[in-house]
């Protein structure tokens, strides 16, 4: 176990390890529950990794500030709670240690949409519409869960949204949430400023608006996903309302190759006035759908594809030579030779198949399949595993990953490639 967590990437592990804990390091909270690490800190509070003792399971426990004069965190415990949906984190219970309240949730391993942005940005590659809508989607279809039971979330950002290795796109920090009577009594400005619409802006929220002020910050994430760029900036607050105040940015400027459908979307969420964007998240994820349905619809495919990932160049060859004989017609062939050259692949080339060699230097196959499915790059690609040594725990990781196809490297890998990607082909 504590193997697989060390091969994953930890959400929220910037800078953990000089953070002072709330809990001490090796402290036992409720005589169940062991603190290991800091995972992430904020105005607020902390998030620390602990291990559960009694059912033998990581978790992740969040607790405020002792010296902050906040409602309790069990509001919060109570309200995500209630829920259940994929996109919202489990909450296990909630406690009081050494006079601090806490909250026990599930452990999520994966990456932060906003270090995946900043990845992008230094590669200057900001999302493809296929890439940034199924993410889109499931944030909206978890706002819409939280909307109807009259909760707003009021700090949605890349910063809040997590994307698993397993493809699960999560909500995170709740900390914000707040019914929707609160709004009527809020007295200060609450979020984050590049993602807050003008109402929040200024404070001027009214019961019921809750939802709109989610669904503009979903907006801004969508807008900066696909080019790199807030819509709306400026060096104060009140210059930030003049801005908000100006006519809304269109994202087809910059990304003319976005579905019109998409850009109109975009724009609507952004409206300055309430009154003018969707009224529900709800309606977004269907709008959301209906873009994906239409790409889909429009997608023709000439020749199937396969990507080879092998720093082996003799075995990159063989597997290159089994491919084109075994799926016996005109099929276009792509060999990369390590994990970082098969990230770019995975975004331009757009395989049916990858043949992926799990030990590699620098990025190694599973970390290329944790990247993969986190980024929901090439989704309906099939993956298969080949590996002259793959040891147990590798495989039930991948397995966990939704890889089902591994090979083993020998005298009989072509035969079984073979026959492996005629069934493939053939389905």
């Amino acid at each position: 176990m504590d193997d697989e967590s060390d091969r994953q990437t930890a959400i929220g592990t910037k800078g953990s390890d000089t953070e002072e804990p709330i809990f001490a390091i090796g402290e036992f909270i409720g005589r169940i529950y062991e603190v290991r690490r800091v995972l992430g800190s904020g105005g607020m509070g902390q998030v620390l990794e602990a291990h559960d003792h009694s059912l033998d399971r990581r978790v992740a426990i969040k607790a405020s500030w002792p010296t902050l004069d906040l409602p309790a965190i069990r509001e919060e415990a109570r309200a995500m709670a209630a829920f259940r949906h994929p996109t919202l984190i489990t909450v296990h219970g909630i406690g009081v240690h050494r006079g601090i309240d806490y909250i026990v949730m599930e452990r999520i391993y994966g990456v932060s949409l906003a270090d995946m942005l900043e990845q992008r940005l230094v590669s200057a590659q900001p999302f493809s519409a296929a890439e940034a809508v199924p993410i889109l989607k499931a944030v909206a279809e978890g706002l819409s869960v939280v909307h109807q039971a009259g909760i707003a979330h009021r700090d949605v950002k890349p910063g809040n949204i997590m994307l698993s290795p397993d493809g699960r796109v999560v909500l995170m920090d709740f900390g914000l949430f707040l019914p929707e009577f609160s709004f009527s009594k809020a007295d200060m400005v609450a979020g984050s400023p590049p993602y807050m619409s003008s109402e929040a802006l200024t404070g001027q929220l009214l019961p019921g608006s809750g939802p709109l002020v989610d669904i503009h910050a979903l907006g801004v994430t969508a807008y900066e996903m696909l080019t790199g760029e807030l819509p709306r900036m400026a060096p104060t607050l009140p210059e930030l309302y003049d801005v908000h105040m100006e006519e809304v940015p269109d994202i087809r400027v910059l990304r003319d190759d976005l579905p019109e459908s998409l850009g109109t979307l975009i724009s609507e969420m952004l409206a300055p006035a309430a009154g003018d964007r969707p009224q529900s998240a709800e309606h977004i994820a269907w709008m959301l759908d209906a873009v994906l349905t239409e790409a889909s619809s429009e997608k023709t495919r000439g020749v199937e594809r396969v990507l080879i990932v092998e720093d082996d160049a003799d075995i990159a060859k063989l597997e290159s030579f089994y491919v084109m004989r075994s799926i016996g017609k005109e099929v276009e062939v792509r060999i990369v030779g390590n994990g970082e050259e098969a990230v770019d692949a995975l975004r331009s080339f757009d395989p049916d198949v990858m043949i992926l060699d799990l030990h590699m230097p620098k990025m190694n196959g599973i970390e290329v399949c944790m990247y993969m499915r986190g980024s929901h790059l090439a989704e309906k690609c099939t993956i298969v595993l080949v590996s002259a040594g793959a040891q147990e725990d590798d495989r039930q990781l991948l397995h966990q990953l939704g890889i089902r196809h591994f090979l083993v490297k020998g005298a009989k890998l072509g035969s079984e490639l073979g026959e492996l990607l005629k069934t493939l082909d053939a389905s």
